[in-house]
């Protein structure tokens, strides 16, 4: 089973109101969407997201953004959430998933949002249909592709609800022995690593540790 990695980059003029809002704003560090139905009325699609930021900012944005029809947030903790939206269908999205309508072709959620309008995510199929989805997305989108090959990930990995600083705090810390017995490094040595406080690392290092323990044994807190 072959697959690519795309990363695929939308003009800003074709960009969701809710991509340009990842962009512009300080406050919506990163978004995934996970999945999504496209069985709603007419031109109605619906779809769930993933989000590290500011939940009352990022409510009040899908609340006004062009096709927003209704929407439900579902805190995760204090910077992490879930959006059930519901909207209209914008002519670009039917245009882009034309391109992935072929009989072997798979799109593997989630799709990660990142700024400036780029969307990574991994397509898996047979090679001739995958070699066509280039040639048949829309003129305002481009594509790279930065893998090829047999499609092996495991499912579920924890690191899609680490923010960018918390898998950087991660690294840092085994570089520098942190994680080894008996420990050879510091939270410290972290810090110097990320040019930070040392408060500040140890808070990255809490809430990163905190997420993937409750990926491994479920998220559900004890009430």
């Amino acid at each position: 089973m072959k697959y690519l990695h795309l990363s695929l980059q939308y003009e800003r003029a074709v960009q969701h109101p809710m991509q340009r809002f990842l962009t512009d704003s300080a406050t919506l560090e990163r978004s995934w969407l996970i999945t999504w139905n496209l069985l709603g009325e007419g031109d109605v699609i619906y779809t769930l997201f993933y989000l590290i930021g500011d939940r009352e900012r990022y409510k009040q944005h899908i609340a006004g953004a062009e096709g927003t029809v209704d929407y439900n947030i579902t805190p995760v903790d204090d910077s992490s959430f879930y959006a059930y939206v519901r909207e209209r269908e914008k002519a670009i999205f039917k245009r882009f998933r034309t391109a992935f309508q072929q009989p072997s072709v798979v799109v593997v959620p989630p799709l990660a949002y990142r700024p400036n309008g780029r969307v990574d995510f991994d397509v898996v199929g047979e090679p001739d249909d995958l070699a066509g989805i280039l040639d048949r997305l829309p003129d305002e989108i481009t594509a790279e592709v930065s893998e090829v090959g047999e499609y092996d990930a495991r499912p579920g990995v924890p690191a899609v609800d680490l923010t960018g600083r918390q898998r950087e705090a991660l690294r840092a810390a085994v570089e520098v022995g942190f994680y080894e017995y008996p420990r050879t490094g510091s939270v410290a040595d972290v810090a110097e690593i990320l040019d930070c406080a040392t408060s500040t690392a140890s808070t990255h290092l809490q809430k990163a540790e905190a997420r993937l323990i409750r990926h491994c044994i479920g998220n559900r807190r004890p009430r």
